[in-house]
């Protein structure tokens, strides 16, 4: 079974400089967004680590009375304000399942149902597919996509000859695409503005 293969890997390590303030703590509807996006990841993995250079300031998610102690994992950024690529490469070198589901920590509008869909499909991918990624208008959206361990000497061999583009390592690489209706482009729209952040809340 799929679910048993792969683990959620949660980036909340950037510094959220056009923000102002701490994306992951922002809050809607009283929930934060990183509570959000690990709940959506709970709904398909069996495993969600939160990949962060200060993880007691995430810590309050353990204490969740519907979660429980131990519910999220913390993984140790190694290579903080190097971008979502590199965070990708420190997170897959810690986990052993087969398949990791990278999300962005700012994802409010993140479908639970959709992401258990997409994670579903993956077994019928053969076994040459190193990820399954959506894309928009020929762009990779990379920070709601699914990597298989094998891919991870090829992304650090790419981060080793200066790579840190998404969007070109993985065109060197074998992804199966993602297309995404309207629904599934407006799940992904991230917040990074306080003005983008005002719109949610009005």
């Amino acid at each position: 079974m799929l679910k048993n293969r792969l683990t959620a890997l949660v980036l909340a390590g950037g510094s959220s400089s056009r923000m102002g303030q701490d994306k992951a703590l922002l809050t809607v509807g009283g929930r934060t967004f990183l509570q959000k996006v690990c709940e959506v990841a709970r709904h398909c993995c069996d495993r969600v680590c939160i990949l962060t250079p200060w993880p007691e300031r995430y810590q309050f998610l353990n204490e969740l009375p519907s979660w429980g102690a131990g519910t999220i994992a913390f993984l140790d950024e190694l290579h903080p304000g190097e971008g979502p690529l590199v965070a990708l490469c420190d997170g897959l070198a810690q986990v052993e399942s087969e398949w990791v589901l990278l999300l962005a920590c700012d994802l409010p509008f993140l479908d639970g149902a959709i992401v258990a869909r997409w994670a579903a499909q993956l077994d019928a991918l053969s076994p040459e597919i190193l990820a399954s990624v959506p894309q928009q208008d020929g762009l990779w959206q990379p920070t709601c996509g699914f990597y298989r361990s094998p891919i991870l000497p090829h992304l650090q061999g790419f981060v080793a000859r200066g790579g840190r583009s998404f969007q070109r390592g993985l065109s060197e690489l074998p992804v199966q695409a993602i297309a995404l209706n309207s629904a599934e482009s407006q799940m992904l729209l991230n917040i990074n503005t306080p003005e983008a952040f005002r719109a949610l809340q009005n």
